[in-house]
Formats: structure tokens, sequence, C-alpha cells
């Protein structure tokens, strides 16, 4: 083949390509686009992930694959690197799969979020849930209480663990923080969850709500979801001494990112669970 023939034939080829790859990049930047749309209003997990993944489809793939093509080589470096720290500030966890709450316990809304994901079973792991009974007593039911119920209806099963206010762990523990009124706060927590677990089981709903009593020291608080299936998650908080438990920043942990550290926590938040008794 003659050398302009090839040239010729290398350049309709490009010029072919290079539409299919335009093609491509409008086509992942539409679909990004409709992910948001269709996410828009929505609630819990599910769609949470359907927004960061239209976001990610339209501003880390589609616009990077645009700049490449229209814009001189020269700016390259400088648009990655600005589009790496867009991305750092909207989702400052997406290398790591590890969303961290630095300034404490989540808001309502976001702890509702993490619920409403749950398909199967949720484990809270605590020392006297204060918080926990003030969403029932102190907020309108539309801000918590129906989400629960929603999730009983669903087949949800709520298994709340309480340290024993009777136990000798929970005495100590209060003299050490100084906290003379956590026996009683135990067991006025107690009361008020088991008048709701009363009033859910007279609903007759398919999931279940349930109460545990434990001697051994939780050490962490834990809202669990879903251990036993594949996208299992929680939501993580140490006992910090000094520091009220509201304060504590918390770590959300997806089974799929971090199995080992997942599987860890659970076997020892199992073991309490085991080792409590049921009211």
């Amino acid at each position: 083949m003659p050398n302009q023939s090839r040239q010729d034939f290398k350049s309709s080829l490009k010029r072919i390509l290079g539409r299919y790859y335009g093609l491509a990049g409008i086509i992942v930047f539409l679909v990004g686009v409709l992910l948001r749309l269709a996410a828009l209003g929505k609630t819990g997990f599910f769609w949470d992930a359907t927004k960061d993944i239209g976001t990610f489809l339209a501003v880390a793939v589609a616009i990077p694959f645009f700049y490449e093509k229209l814009i001189k080589s020269e700016e390259h470096q400088l648009f990655l690197t600005e589009l790496e720290e867009l991305l750092d500030s909207k989702f400052p966890n997406y290398k790591i799969g590890l969303k961290l709450y630095e300034d404490g316990r989540p808001s309502i809304s976001e702890k509702v979020d993490l619920l409403l994901s749950a398909n199967s079973e949720v484990v809270s792991l605590g020392i006297a849930h204060r918080s926990l009974v003030g969403y029932f007593e102190q907020r309108p039911a539309r801000e918590y209480k129906d989400y629960i119920l929603d999730l009983l209806r669903k087949g949800v099963v709520l298994k709340y663990i309480f340290l024993d206010p009777d136990g000798e762990i929970a005495k100590l523990y209060a003299q050490d923080r100084g906290e003379v009124e956590l026996i009683n706060r135990i067991r006025t927590s107690l009361d008020a969850v088991k008048s709701l677990k009363s009033e859910f089981d007279k609903l007759g709903l398919p999931g279940r709500f349930e109460i545990y009593i434990s001697s051994t020291f939780p050490y962490i608080s834990a809202t669990c979801i879903d251990v036993n299936e594949v996208n299992g998650r929680m939501l993580i908080a140490p006992y910090l001494y000094g520091i009220k438990r509201a304060e504590v920043p918390h770590f959300h942990i997806l089974k799929t990112e971090h199995e080992v550290m997942f599987e860890t926590y659970w076997k020892s938040i199992r073991e309490i669970l085991a080792n409590s008794r049921q009211v």
C-alpha cells in the first residue's frame, strides 16, 4: 500500500474512532445525569449510592474524557488536579470507603437513612440508649417513630442491648465517669423501650422489637445493619474517657470495603449479644 494511502487510512480510522469515543463520553455523561435525577428527593442508602454513582459518572468519568479531547494538553494536569480536589471536597471518603463523623453522633436524619437501609436485622449496642428514647419521646413521630414502624412492617428484627443497671460493672463505670444518675437513666430508658415494645407487639407486625440486657461492658456503641448479608454495615463509636458519648467521633464501616475490621467488631458484638438476656 502506498505511503499516501496508508496515511489516508490512518486518518480515516482516527476520525471514526474519535466519533465512537465521543459517543461513549456522551452516553456516560447522560447516564450520570439520569441517575442523579432519578435519586432526587429520595432517601435511604440505595438512593444515596445512586446519587454518588451518578455524580461520579458525570464528573469523574465523562468530563475528563471531554477535556482530554477538547482542551490543550499543557492544561491537562492542572485540570486533573482541580478535579481531584473537587472530588475530595464532595466525597471526602470515596478513596477509602470509610465515612467519618468527626464531630460526634450523626444527626437523626442520618441515623434514619442508615436504619432504612436494613433488610433483615438491626443490632444496636449501647449503655443507656438515651438518644434512642429521646427520638421516640421528644421528636415528632414523622421524624423517627414512623420509620421504625416501617421497618417492622418490612419484617426487620430490631435488637437493642443495654448495660445491666443492677450489675457491678455499671456501678463502677458510673463512679469512674462521675455520672451519679447513670444507673437511674438506664432504668428509665429500659422502662421506656419496654413500653414501646408492648405497643409494637400489639400491632402484630412481621418484624420484632427486642430488648437485651448485658452484664458485659460494651466498650463501644454500635448500630449494625444486616451483618450476615454481603452489604452489611455498621456505625461504630468507642467510649472515650473524659469525652461525652454524644461527642465521640463515629465511623461507618462497609463490610464490602473493610471486611476484616467489620468481622472483628461484629465478633465482639455477637459475643455480647449471645451472653445477654432478653427481656
